[in-house]
């Protein structure tokens, strides 16, 4: 008899721990370490197991189920099926990567190959991969409520201030470090606990995309178009009143670390995704062009007082000349011959930082663990159809929350944050890694599990 009021408990209280694994994510240096990503993914796993253990024994049917979630879960499931078959031995010996024949000799005995060069390394992406997916899945669940959408979108908004905080007071003091780890490849960068400063430039612009969207609801809210032009002014001025002015105090930060990233692919998707957040609004059923252009205005004028006044660093970084960058067409040069010997199969998932080793030329400088195009990065690992299905997977989520531009009137803004978010992570993702970051990774997640939730009208049973 105690267990439906347990219940009652078990499942606000996964939401919440939900909600705190993925704002601490950056935490630990962007939980890039083994023992920190790998806690999120065992803590993810148990959080899954926990909502369907309560959903089973209530005898409820999920907030939101399979026929309804087919066009973006079925593409990840084969892929997730061929992650697996990559890293076993029970392929044909012919789908092997030839270095395992190749390490028969030197041993002096037959080794168990597989499609992968190295499946351990393939197994630990494999489950990075499975814990975003847990955690985009439970915000999917919960978030068919409006109210835990707007406190994911809340929340994580906050957590972008008080990482820029703490951003912007290192590198006011003059110190260099992440935490406890001396970010000495980032000299004079804001990174806040990152350790890559174009990652914390892609989080600290999902960040944005999230306070724009929120301060754009509320100021359409607040200024009806009842009203005076002096109403108006009135009543947007009471909404952003007590807690509420955190909203545009976390603008005006999140965008000045952004600027002091000194990333430029992270600026130019930041400001694609803005972009992207006002066209969808404007597209939405209960909008007027003139409402929008308004904002946009205001957007604009915001960002280029802010550029004018701490921008210095991003317009220098914009007139460098980086040697990584001159290597950069010859990393993508030398992945397109790598995808071209294995453009089927693939080399396994995870394993790009041992191909490369492979192809490297005298041309290469230092150890290249990533591709710095995400695209071109899982096309070598997992082959161009296992790829291309996780692609889809993406942009399936995307096409989702375009659907829900159209036909939400309440609450059409979180499905528009959703667009802008892929937006701007499709758009870093052609220059860097910022998604193959557990931190940045985990936030879109719980992120896109929102936007996704909320992309169907309230009355409608999924």
């Amino acid at each position: 008899m105690l267990w439906p009021n347990h219940l009652e408990v078990c499942l606000p209280m996964i939401f919440r721990v939900l909600l705190t694994l993925v704002l601490l994510a950056p935490l630990p240096l962007a939980s890039v370490q083994t023992w920190a990503w790998g806690l999120i993914a065992c803590i993810t796993a148990l959080l899954v197991i926990a909502w369907g253990m309560a959903t089973l024994w209530s005898r409820d049917a999920p907030a939101v189920g399979l026929q309804s979630t087919w066009p973006f879960v079925t593409p990840f499931l084969l892929v997730v099926g061929w992650i697996s078959l990559q890293a076993t031995s029970m392929t044909p010996a012919a789908w092997h990567h030839p270095l395992w024949e190749d390490a028969t000799g030197p041993l002096g005995a037959a080794v168990a190959g597989s499609i992968s060069l190295d499946p351990f390394e393939t197994g630990s992406a494999l489950a990075r991969l499975l814990a975003y997916a847990g955690i985009f899945w439970l915000s999917l669940q919960y978030c068919r409520s409006a109210e835990r959408a707007r406190q994911v979108f809340l929340a994580l908004t906050l957590a972008g201030l008080a990482y820029g905080v703490y951003g912007l007071a290192v590198e006011f003091t003059g110190g260099d470090l992440a935490l406890w780890y001396y970010r000495g490849a980032y000299p004079g960068r804001v990174g806040s606990t990152f350790i890559n400063a174009n990652s914390y430039a892609t989080y600290a612009g999902l960040g944005l995309v999230c306070a724009t969207g929120l301060l754009v609801a509320l100021i359409f809210d607040a200024a009806r178009s009842h009203l005076s032009s002096k109403e108006r002014l009135r009543a947007v001025v009471e909404a952003l009143a007590g807690w509420r002015s955190l909203l545009p105090v976390a603008w005006v930060v999140m965008a000045t670390a952004l600027l002091l990233s000194g990333s430029r692919g992270g600026l130019a998707s930041t400001v694609l995704g803005l972009a992207a957040l006002l066209a969808a609004f404007g597209a939405t059923p209960a909008v007027r062009f003139r409402q929008v252009a308004a904002l946009a205005s205001a957007v604009a004028i915001a960002g280029v007082a802010l550029l004018v006044y701490s921008g210095d660093r991003t317009a220098e970084r914009m007139a460098e000349f980086e040697f990584e960058n001159f290597q950069r067409p010859m990393v993508y040069e030398l992945t397109l011959e790598a995808i071209g010997d294995a453009p089927w199969l693939g080399t396994g998932y995870g394993t790009f930082e041992d191909v490369f080793r492979i192809y490297r030329d005298k041309r290469i400088s230092g150890i290249n663990k990533k591709a710095h195009n995400t695209y071109l990065e899982n096309t070598l690992e997992l082959g161009l159809p296992a790829a291309g299905l996780l692609f889809l997977t993406v942009a399936a989520l995307f096409g989702r929350c375009l659907m829900g531009v159209r036909v939400r009137r309440r609450n059409a803004i979180y499905p528009c944050i959703g667009v802008a978010a892929t937006v701007l992570i499709a758009v870093h993702s052609t220059v860097d890694f910022s998604l193959q970051n557990p931190a940045v990774a985990a936030t879109y997640a719980l992120l896109m599990g929102a936007a996704v939730a909320q992309s169907w009208p309230s009355a409608q049973q999924l």
